[in-house]
């Protein structure tokens, strides 16, 4: 069995990438793996309330995204697919990769863009960077919605 991995940011636009590796897993035979990384951007944290409350902000931050992740996921399981879920803590790009790996995929299925276009300028764009290192093919879902 294929799998293909699927990173969602938890942006509105998450749903219709799942919907569209739902379509690549039922062509393929596949099963699906979401995967939401979560990245705390520290400066603004420490900037905000300090040192001794990163634990706890990680620990619910992790918790209040499983939970979205769990609904993305019993969405894309109503369609009739094998899915997993799994959020992991780090760098985007590198995690994806590493996750990638880990799971041994045959595929990806990514959004083009999720954040909005400052996120963007500021952070780079985590599709970009993850086409120029992945090692397996990658289908990209444009956010459509952005156009109109």
């Amino acid at each position: 069995m294929k799998t293909i991995l699927v990173p969602v940011d938890l942006s509105p636009f998450s749903h219709e990438i799942a919907m569209e590796a739902v379509k690549v897993a039922k062509i393929s035979g596949g099963k699906l793996i979401l995967l939401h990384v979560v990245s705390l951007d520290i400066g603004f944290i420490i900037g905000d309330v300090g040192f001794q409350y990163l634990p706890e902000l990680e620990k619910t931050a992790l918790e209040e995204d499983a939970k979205e992740l769990t609904k993305l996921q019993e969405i894309v399981a109503a369609e009739g697919v094998e899915v997993e879920s799994m959020v992991k803590q780090g760098i985007p790009v590198d995690t994806i990769l590493e996750q990638a790996d880990e799971v041994n995929a045959d595929a990806m299925v990514i959004g083009s863009k999720g954040h909005g276009t400052l996120y963007e300028a500021f952070v780079g764009s985590v599709c970009r960077d993850v086409i120029k290192d992945a090692k397996i093919p990658i289908v990209v879902i444009p956010n459509q919605k952005k156009k109109k």
